[in-house]
Order: structure tokens, then sequence, then C-alpha cells
């Protein structure tokens, strides 16, 4: 038996198609999977002022907040792929979508470029403190892909056979094949091949399409939105986090430079030629 299921968060819909031989086991599991995911659309939702975003950016004295325990793992992540990108994901952008973004609070004055090196964690105390109260966070390219690996977590521990995760169709996680298939068929807009066969594994693909004339996703270096004819970028590996930063970070820098040669080898880039999701 298949079960299917939607919810919206994160500004998107997120997908979950869950197979296994007793249907109230995996209704139950897929109700678990999507409040975890409605939790973390909670904690981080930007537009929200009792989210703990929200809560970060009111404290404008420099002081540390203390965050909940999914908060800080998810900026521990976002610190190892900033430093493992070279910068490149960075996740401190929040000052720059707010320019021209009327559903944004607006910024006072010019955010210093410092970005995750202007955060400082301790993980001990599960504090966060920003070494200026301009630096504003968006985890739009990583929150995605964490919430569908939670989601993926949770089916696996209460014994779901099979499923497939997605939220928006960009952050994709995939456990075992459906049956009598062997894998789950993913399509990709702007891959040669069109499609992926995914199998126990994550996939997250990041475009510069989107959000009007200048796109929607920020070089973090300058400030300034990319091209949305750019080339966009798909990674596959076993972890729908660090898949969704590393793409963001592709499509920022390319796959000429560096920032492809540091590609960690439990992860496979591409380059999608039409700059479009799947």
């Amino acid at each position: 038996m298949m079960h299917r299921g939607a919810l919206p968060a994160m500004g998107t819909r997120f997908e979950i198609v869950a197979g296994g031989a007793e249907p109230a086991l995996l209704r139950a599991a897929v109700e678990e999977a999507f409040e975890e995911i409605s939790t973390c659309h909670r904690l981080w939702n930007v537009f929200s002022r009792e989210s703990t975003l929200a809560r970060i950016h009111a404290e404008s004295d420099g002081r540390p907040v203390t965050i909940d325990g999914l908060t800080l793992d998810l900026l521990l992540a976002c610190s190892r792929l900033h430093q493992q990108t070279g910068g490149c994901f960075d996740p401190v952008i929040g000052a720059d979508l707010a320019a021209g973004d009327p559903r944004r609070e607006p910024i006072s004055g010019v955010a210093p470029r410092d970005g995750f090196c202007g955060i400082e964690l301790d993980a001990e105390a599960s504090t966060v403190r920003r070494h200026d109260s301009r630096l504003r966070f968006d985890l739009g390219g990583i929150a995605k892909g964490y919430a569908c690996d939670l989601a993926g977590s949770i089916l696996l521990e209460a014994g779901v056979e099979c499923a497939l995760i997605h939220g928006g169709t960009s952050s994709v996680v995939a456990l075992g094949a459906p049956p009598g298939r062997p894998d789950w068929s993913i399509e990709v807009k702007g891959y040669p091949s069109k499609t992926i066969g995914l199998v126990d594994g994550a996939l997250a693909v990041s475009s510069a399409a989107g959000g009007g004339a200048g796109g929607h996703l920020i070089d973090p270096f300058s400030g300034d939105r990319l091209d949305r004819h750019r080339a966009g970028a798909m990674v596959i590996g076993n972890s729908a986090t660090d898949c969704d930063a590393w793409a963001t970070a592709l499509t920022v820098a390319g796959f000429e430079g560096e920032v492809a040669r540091q590609l960690p080898p439990t992860l496979q880039g591409y380059r999608l030629d039409n700059g479009e999701s799947t």
C-alpha cells in the first residue's frame, strides 16, 4: 500500500509518498513527519514575528540568544557548510533579500558583508550571537533539505519500507524504492538525461530563476542578486541538508573554479544548463 500526503510550509509544498504493509503505521508516520516539518517552518519563518529567527533578530545589543536544539543543530550545519564552500553558501543574507522585498523588515543603514563570519555559536550553551544587529538570517538555502532529512529519519524509525519526500521538488529524500521498481525516478529540468534514479539518497537543485528580473539568489560576497538566466546546479548525496547548501554554492560559484573542486567525495554535482529546478 502507498500513502500520500502534502503540507504547505516554508513557502512551498512538501509531499510524502510512503509505502508499507500496514496502513495505520504509514498514516501515523507521515503525520509525525509533517508535524516535524511544521515545527521547522514555525522556527525559521522569516516573515513571522513569533519565529526563532525573529527573536534572534530582535536582540539589538549583541547579547547571546538562547535557541532550541533543532535551530542550534541547523546553524552548526550552516557553519560547517559555509566553511566547506568558501562562503559561497551563506545563510546570513537576510539584509540583502530585504532590499526590494516589502514583506521583510527593512534594515537601518548598510549591513556589513561579514556573512556567517559575523555569527558566534556556542554549542554548549545553545546560544547564537550576531556581531552586528544588521546581520540577518535567511535559511531558505538549506532549511527545506534539513526538514526533509528530519522527515526521512522519522519514517525510517517508524519502520516505513519505502518513501519519497520532497520540499517544493527542489529538496528530495528517497528511502528504498517503490514496489516493483528499482528506484524513485526524479525528473530534473536542465539535466541532459532528464531523470535521476534515486534509492536511499538525497538530491537538491538550485536555480537563480524566480524573484522577478533579478532572480532570488544572492551572491553573498557582493550582495547582488544572481542573473536569473545563470546556470543552476544539482547535487546528489546522502544528506539533503548538505545537497541543498552545495547546490546553492555551486549556483553562486559555478563549476569552473576552486569551490567545485572542494565538493566532498560523498557528493556529486551537476550543472543544469537551463538554470531550472525539478
